[in-house]
């Protein structure tokens, strides 16, 4: 687990491997998910899967004041008392659009930068089993956080299907370097294809394919905007076994070449 403070020199943040929750008291002007950008508000919790590149724009008028904390997938999957939590589906809904934000009284904006104070404290400390210490504080601020959650779950999307399309889109965050086909994933999971992308469309509106596709125009943008490695590289590093073919995906999704997204 690791807390960083927001200051006016951080402007980009990226964590390829951790759950985060970014906090804002002040000071913010603007923020970017993946180069685009959402509302967002005075004292206003955001929550970020793994790998979404953020981008900060500080106030001029005020300094910024808050903090990015970031977790595991393992404590965020594995701890048995956030199976019920609304914030538990936020893996599927990137393709909504949907980043869960919740804004917070002053009172509570108060009392949660004060759990986080006390966890980076913690962290940093060495007392005897600090860990569990640290564990029961994030839990704290995770009820906080759930209770205000903007994403709910409906009558439609019942417990069976979400669990499916949860694993399906943990897998997809994992292989999709090298596995593009949805069948690959419906045999992981021990279902048909056919299966698998109903429950899927059933869930998000969108076909399993796409989910793939998504994941891997997300890395090509990034590897593309951040990286120095060539259009041949990146597209070896995604799975495809020719620059064509992955010249032609990225054209096809996007709208532009690859070569002309990078100058942008």
């Amino acid at each position: 687990m690791i807390v960083r403070r927001l200051e006016p020199r951080c402007r980009k943040f990226s964590d390829p491997e951790n759950y985060s929750i970014l906090w804002a008291a002040k000071g913010l002007k603007s923020i970017a998910v993946d180069s685009k950008a959402i509302p967002s508000c005075e004292n206003a919790i955001i929550f970020l899967t793994p790998g979404k590149i953020i981008g900060i724009e500080p106030s001029k008028e005020q300094d910024l004041t808050g903090w990015i904390l970031s977790f595991s997938r393992e404590f965020f999957w594995g701890e048995q008392q956030l199976n019920h939590f609304n914030i538990r589906n936020i893996e599927l809904f990137g393709l909504n659009g949907m980043v869960p934000q919740i804004a917070l009284s002053p009172k509570i904006g108060d009392r949660v930068n004060m759990i986080a104070e006390m966890i980076n404290e913690m962290i940093g400390s060495t007392i005897p089993n600090k860990e569990l210490a640290v564990a029961a504080l994030l839990k704290t601020l995770l009820i906080y956080c759930d209770s205000r959650c903007n994403i709910k779950v409906t009558n439609e999307n019942n417990n069976h299907d979400l669990n499916i399309v949860s694993q399906f889109k943990q897998h997809v965050s994992r292989h999709f370097h090298s596995q593009h086909r949805v069948s690959h994933y419906a045999g992981l999971m021990h279902m048909s294809p056919k299966y698998l992308n109903q429950v899927v469309k059933r869930v998000m509106g969108v076909t399993a394919k796409s989910v793939i596709q998504e994941q891997l125009v997300i890395q090509a943008c990034r590897d593309l905007k951040f990286s120095k490695e060539s259009v041949k590289e990146i597209a070896v590093k995604l799975g495809f076994s020719e620059a064509e073919h992955f010249s032609h995906f990225f054209k096809k999704e996007t709208g532009s070449p690859p070569s002309a997204y990078r100058m942008n």
